[in-house]
């Protein structure tokens, strides 16, 4: 297996893109406490930037497909360094680290994100696919209600029930 894993496929990737920007550019900056600085609107502007990518990027859930996957990666990895180095070129991070933090952070979690992402988009997650694709298919209703009670308690539990009833 090679490390470090890489599960995540093009499609997991692409889920994780679209709601990166949505936060980023609806309520990030409010739960950051950043609320109307100019780091927000960075972020702001960061996210707008990667869910319009993304939406150009050819995999399963781009809308034009245009940028090979690979570059989309490329993007990614660019664009979360340039994230972090804007507050220390525009100068904000003299204002407290308010506003240098979350800069730093979303890089890191974009750069996580890569670490884990295979470049071919196919994931190499190693388990039992067939396995999980046919548990998933089962009825959940039979497997809660077949009769049988999935937990059966000891004979001291049962003692100790009896007991407090008693």
């Amino acid at each position: 297996m090679p490390f470090p894993p890489r599960p995540v496929d093009a499609t997991l990737h692409g889920v994780v893109d679209y709601t990166a920007g949505a936060t980023l550019t609806t309520v990030f900056p409010k739960l950051a406490g950043i609320e109307g600085t100019p780091a927000a609107r960075q972020i702001r502007t960061s996210g707008a930037i990667h869910a319009g990518y993304s939406m150009l990027t050819d995999y399963p859930l781009g809308v034009v497909r245009v940028i090979p996957f690979p570059v989309h990666l490329a993007l990614d990895a660019i664009g979360a360094v340039a994230l972090a180095a804007t507050p220390f070129i525009t100068g904000q991070y003299r204002r407290g680290s308010s506003q240098w933090v979350p800069h730093m952070a979303l890089c890191l979690f974009e750069l996580a994100s890569l670490a884990i992402t295979d470049p071919t988009g196919r994931g190499d997650y190693h388990g039992d696919i067939e396995a999980v694709r046919t548990a998933n298919t089962e009825d959940p209703h039979r497997k809660i209600y077949d009769g049988k009670p999935a937990v059966r308690p000891t004979a001291d539990v049962l003692a100790n029930v009896q007991g407090a009833v008693q």
